[in-house]
């Protein structure tokens, strides 16, 4: 961060870089217009992000939004690795290995564990 002085040697404004913003935000008012601008300033553009950007990215909100579904009696599903096949896996850790029909949307119990 950068003081900006006049030609009389006043303090006119501050040069704050982007790079600096993470470190320094938490002493800003969350609903100061400096806030708002550096905090939009700050984000990337997702459209110009690589993959593994984009992933790093989306990281953080991603374990947010998995950790707000198990607190809440929801669980994570991923691929079981055979077609139409999924295991629930949920928060105290149990899981359940379910196939879905897809003609009717049906799911069944495969297995659970």
């Amino acid at each position: 961060m950068e003081v900006i002085l006049d030609n009389g040697k006043r303090p006119r404004g501050v040069f704050l870089p982007l790079e600096e913003w993470e470190t320094l935000k938490y002493g800003i008012n969350k609903a100061s217009e400096l806030y708002k601008l550096m905090d939009d300033l700050s984000h990337p553009d997702v459209f110009e992000m690589g993959p593994a950007q984009f992933s790093q990215y989306l990281a953080s909100p991603a374990q947010q939004a998995v950790n707000n579904a198990l607190e809440n009696g929801l669980y994570v599903s991923y691929p079981a690795g055979t077609p139409n096949t999924f295991v629930h896996q949920y928060k105290d850790g149990s899981k359940e290995v379910v196939q879905y029909d897809l003609q009717t949307g049906a799911e069944h119990l495969i297995t659970k564990r």
